[in-house]
């Protein structure tokens, strides 16, 4: 971190001794904000009210952010404010958005680290589809245009943005890289409603993760469609193809409100998933941290794919439709992934196109796995014994027949 940032994290601490409530965050502080730098005061009803309140008590309690994380996690709260703000604003003085149909979207699931953000990447080379954009995911109103998506001031911000996190963090971009103008987890807009996954990755805050598994998350779903139909209302799309490793906390509500959604899910060898989240997480959160404990983090996480995968199988089990599921391994997309959206496709009946292929073929010759650089970790690094997430992960290995990676 450079010198100035590590003075004023520690100019930070000081502030904190002669002045702690300074320091905390405060959610009626951050609502009362953002309404006045939108100029905007209907958020749509109160529901989301639980989940900041939830958050930001958890964050104060748990997270140790330094002097950098406070105000870093002050913005992101309040641009995410902002943004509910203003989809709300927007879906008021345009109702004809909500008349939007949003059609059997192909939805990426998975637990985290198992090659999501590569099949988004090449589904969203497909004319036919549209995926949500790491800027528009924080910017949803007004949406782009036509005429002005390649040339929104909000691209540059958002570039301006990627560029900060890549000094601040350079290891995250070989382990998960980032652009403006790639697709993004639409996570981002459940975050709209705060109940999302996202905001564990930015500092502990595990007593709303335990909230956040067992949450109703419909009304979340909810606003996730109201944005995609603010999208669409402007620029017409045949499909959206999107991702998050998160739905597959909670499946019953996303197909509550996209009931003929097609979902993707990606296995891979928890053993590897498991120490890659740790690793990526643990570097996250030391760029907002004052500590970081690595291997209880590494605990926190593994638990969490744990629950994901088992309540996954669950609401698949109670559906009892797995033709509306896609099982794909981590081994298969690696190793020919055009031919793994082949598959994908001729499953749900779709045509991939000759152009289409073609784009994902030139994508994946410019983008090799090691762009960027290799991820390299070890369970034993994050205090995790291979024998014990082998037997917790065993009844998801037996049903999906998930092949073992080992390490390089």
């Amino acid at each position: 971190m450079p010198a100035s940032l590590r003075a004023f994290n520690l100019a930070g601490r000081a502030a904190r001794r002669v002045r702690p409530a300074s320091t905390r965050l405060d959610a009626d502080a951050l609502v009362a904000k953002a309404q006045s730098s939108t100029n905007l005061d209907d958020f749509g009803g109160d529901g989301f009210r639980e989940g900041l309140d939830r958050l930001v008590e958890s964050l104060n309690a748990e997270a140790k952010l330094s002097a950098l994380g406070l105000v870093a996690m002050r913005a992101f709260l309040g641009a995410t404010l902002g943004m509910r703000l203003r989809v709300v604003d927007w879906a008021k003085g345009h109702p004809e958005v909500r008349q939007e149909q949003i059609t059997a979207p192909l939805m990426v699931c998975g637990m985290p680290r198992t090659g999501t953000t590569l099949l988004s990447n090449l589904l969203e080379l497909d004319p036919q589809h549209r995926s949500v954009l790491s800027w528009e995911a924080t910017t949803v109103a007004p949406p782009p245009t036509l005429s002005n998506r390649r040339e929104d001031p909000r691209i540059a911000a958002a570039v301006q943005g990627t560029g900060r996190m890549g000094k601040l963090a350079p290891k995250v971009q070989a382990m998960h890289p980032m652009a403006a103008t790639l697709p993004t987890e639409c996570v981002t807009l459940l975050g709209g409603e705060f109940k999302s996954l996202h905001f564990e990755t930015l500092g502990r805050c595990d007593a709303y993760g335990a909230w956040f598994e067992h949450c109703d998350m419909t009304p979340a779903y909810e606003f996730h469609r109201l944005c995609l139909q603010v999208l669409q209302s402007t620029i017409p799309v045949a499909r959206w193809a999107l991702k998050t490793p998160a739905h597959l906390w909670h499946l019953d509500a996303l197909y509550t409100v996209y009931p003929d959604a097609r979902m993707v899910w990606i296995h891979r060898d928890p053993l590897r998933v498991v120490g890659s989240v740790a690793s990526l997480n643990t570097t996250l959160h030391a760029t907002y941290t004052e500590t970081v404990d690595s291997a209880g983090l590494a605990r926190v996480w593994r638990d969490k794919c744990h629950h994901a995968v088992t309540v996954g199988s669950e609401a698949r089990d109670r559906r009892g439709d797995d033709d509306t599921v896609f099982d794909l391994q981590y081994a298969d997309l690696m190793e020919d992934p055009v031919g793994s959206v082949a598959g994908i496709y001729r499953h749900f009946g779709l045509e991939l196109g000759e152009l289409a292929r073609r784009r994902m073929e030139a994508w994946m010759t410019e983008n090799p796995q090691d762009r960027y650089g290799r991820h390299r970790y070890t369970l034993d690094q994050f205090g995790l014994q291979p024998d014990e997430v082998r037997e917790q992960f065993g009844p998801y290995v037996d049903r999906y027949q998930v092949p073992p990676e080992g390490f390089d």
